[in-house]
């Protein structure tokens, strides 16, 4: 039996898994090791293969370990450890040449997995690189005698050839509305906001500098000072831990302005449902439902990166509401004694809402708070110990305490989560928004106005705010030409590097069946709504029919554009393959006759004068008029359908 080329193919199966080892336990990835070092010192030594029973009994165990590390849940995570016990597995049995293909469509099967994983264009360039070593893999399985340099060339040619092919699917093959992407096998995603908020979360957030989300444009965006994230709304408190409300309801009051903003959003993974919206958003897609707190928030959470489109007023003004609920108001009994004291002493001796919002930041501009990511330890009254003794903290310390201490003053008060401002990519023109941009502020509801943004940073730190971000230089980088050249280089390939994968997200991953619909348009074919089942279900059907049509010419004789003896031969083949009885491209005439004789008897005699006559005709000079004639009168009376149901035969399959 011929050898298999054992590592080419674990060589195809650990670049095509590669970027799974991501989402792999560790046992996993060790058992992947250990079962393809095993075969690697196998092929090398010469061992014999290993018995049935103990390939299965491995297969038993790697199986046990997928069903304990998914517990009672198994989701598309799980199938991903599944898919790396088999890849491990797969080369231990590998016997035929029928193994090694089936391996290398493992390969195959792990590089798709990739794509409904991964999104970002550093790893679509990769899974190309993935499909050229699969391929040339192939290309070995098949040809392993050939030099690895001329099949890995060979693969590159396949691979290149079937790129104008995908990228004419891409764009015209019908898709129905959704994403393509959208599966349930990507677990990571890091948020900026979860559901509850704590004083130190939010500080530990700001210290990764992580993409959260990247915006564009219509028009000029907003100044940084305006750049407010909208997330998530915080209602009830116990001391320690903010909560948003439970049952959201559609929104009902109503907002105006006179600057709007429209832009398109590509925000990055989560696991949380609420989207992020310039405050204050007025219409978004229907991917996401507005409710009364003017948050955006979806119906199934965000496990794959994104893209929504939203209009919000920059300078909104909200009508008239009436006033909130009570549990805007609402603060722990025994928790921070002190915050409860200063504001109940506050409205005491303030009457208007408005005025206690000004006493409460003009006690936070004049009494000595700094604004820090590193605010130290608080104890179990948290707020107490940053308004009286630390008076240092970030963005939730100033917001969480001033939401406190209106509430105290019987102001309805409640928290927002986002991000504030972000940094503009001039490269690509487009904002991004990182995770060192999260920022939490409050709002105060005042009567004939609603609720009102206050946000107590702004006069603490209020660069942080007119900066639009909180990322600084590092330590020693604003130091000497040398080092500023090299930053703004490093600045200027991040820029570029952020802008053609923004650019990618948007236009490719985001590439929807709107956006096939309006580029149908432009090539001259509407689609309507009511006909749009009609191309879902036309164009597969006519692109199959162009497939086997092509198939078909391929796989026809080439057409002679000689003599007459050649085309007058090409016409008997035609008869024959519309009998049933093609030629093969590498038979002779004298090769196919016998074959032709040997599957039907019926058309051995005439088949036979026909061959040899085109024999004669083409390696004799002699009495060449005379055999032309006859020849092209037997080809004219040569009916080989019409002798097969004389005779009732049938022919036999070819090979």
């Amino acid at each position: 039996m011929l050898r298999q080329p054992i590592r080419p193919l674990i060589v195809a199966l650990a670049v095509a898994a590669a970027p799974l080892a991501l989402h792999l336990p560790a046992w996993a990835i060790g058992w992947c090791i250990l079962c393809w070092t095993y075969c690697l010192a196998a092929d090398r030594r010469g061992w014999p293969g290993l018995p049935p029973w103990v390939r299965f009994a491995g297969f038993a165990v790697g199986m046990l370990g997928v069903l304990v590390s998914a517990g009672l849940r198994f989701d598309g995570g799980d199938f991903i450890v599944l898919l790396a016990v088999m890849a491990g597995m797969k080369p231990l049995e590998v016997r035929s040449r029928r193994d090694s293909m089936v391996t290398v469509f493992l390969a195959y099967f792990l590089v798709i997995t990739s794509l409904f994983v991964f999104e970002n264009l550093s790893m679509t360039i990769y899974l190309f690189l993935s499909v050229w070593v699969t391929t040339g893999v192939l290309v070995r399985v098949n040809h392993p005698a050939g030099a690895t340099a001329a099949q890995l060339r060979l693969a590159a040619r396949l691979v290149g050839t079937a790129i104008p092919l995908m990228v004419l699917l891409f764009l015209l093959f019908p898709r129905l509305p959704g994403s393509f992407w959208s599966s349930p096998w990507n677990r990571q995603g890091v948020s900026g906001f979860s559901s509850t908020i704590r004083m130190g979360d939010v500080s530990r957030l700001a210290l990764t500098d992580a993409p959260a989300f990247a915006v564009t444009f219509d028009a000029a965006p907003p100044r940084p000072e305006k750049l407010y994230w909208r997330g998530i709304v915080f209602r009830d408190f116990d001391g320690q831990t903010w909560y948003p409300e439970r049952h959201r309801h559609p929104r009902r009051p109503l907002i105006g302005g006179t600057t709007r903003s429209a832009y398109t959003v590509v925000m990055e993974p989560t696991g949380q449902r609420h989207l992020f919206a310039l405050d204050l958003p007025q219409t978004a897609d229907p991917v996401a439902v507005i409710g009364d707190d003017y948050t955006l928030e979806t119906r199934r959470p965000v496990r794959q990166r994104l893209r929504y489109r939203a209009v919000s007023w920059v300078d909104a003004r909200q009508d008239a509401t009436p006033f909130p609920d009570p549990r805007y108001r609402q603060l722990p009994e025994g928790r921070n004694p002190r915050a409860l004291a200063l504001g109940r002493e506050w409205a005491q001796s303030i009457k208007t809402p408005e005025t206690i919002v000004t006493a409460a930041l003009d006690f936070f501009r004049t009494s000595g708070f700094v604004y820090s990511l590193q605010p130290g330890p608080l104890g179990a009254d948290a707020v107490d110990d940053f308004l009286f003794m630390g008076r240092k903290g970030f963005c939730e310390h100033f917001a969480v305490a001033f939401t406190v201490l209106l509430r105290a003053a019987g102001v309805p008060t409640r928290l927002v989560g986002g991000y504030q401002g972000g940094q503009w990519n001039a490269m690509g023109e487009f904002l991004s928004v990182r995770q060192s941009d999260a920022h939490v502020w409050c709002e105060a509801w005042l009567p004939g106005k609603g609720w009102t943004r206050v946000d107590p940073t702004a006069v603490v730190a209020p660069e942080r705010i007119a900066a639009g971000g909180t990322r600084d230089d590092p330590a020693g980088l604003s130091q000497g030409v040398g080092v500023r050249l090299i930053r703004r280089w490093q600045t200027l390939a991040r820029e570029t590097w952020e802008a053609v994968n923004i650019r990618w997200n948007m236009w490719f991953m985001g590439f929807s069946a709107e956006d096939q619909v309006a580029l149908l348009k432009r090539l001259g074919v509407v689609v309507g709504r009511q006909t749009r089942w009609l191309v879902v279900g036309v164009l597969p059907v006519l692109f199959v029919i162009v497939l086997a049509l092509v198939s078909r010419i391929r796989n026809r004789p080439v057409k002679p554009t000689g003599d007459v003896p050649l085309r007058t031969y090409y016409r008997f083949l035609v008869k024959m393959r519309h009998a049933g009885l093609p030629k093969a491209p590498h038979e002779g005439p004298l090769a196919y006759a016998g074959k032709v004789g040997r599957r039907a008897p019926a058309l051995k005699p005439a088949v036979d004068g026909i061959i040899a006559g085109y024999v004669a005709l083409r390696y004799s000079r002699d009495g060449r008029k005379a055999l032309l004639k006859d020849f092209r009168r037997e080809v004219r009376h040569f009916h080989p359908r019409r002798l097969l149901a004389k005779s009732r035969q049938k022919v036999e399959p070819v090979d």
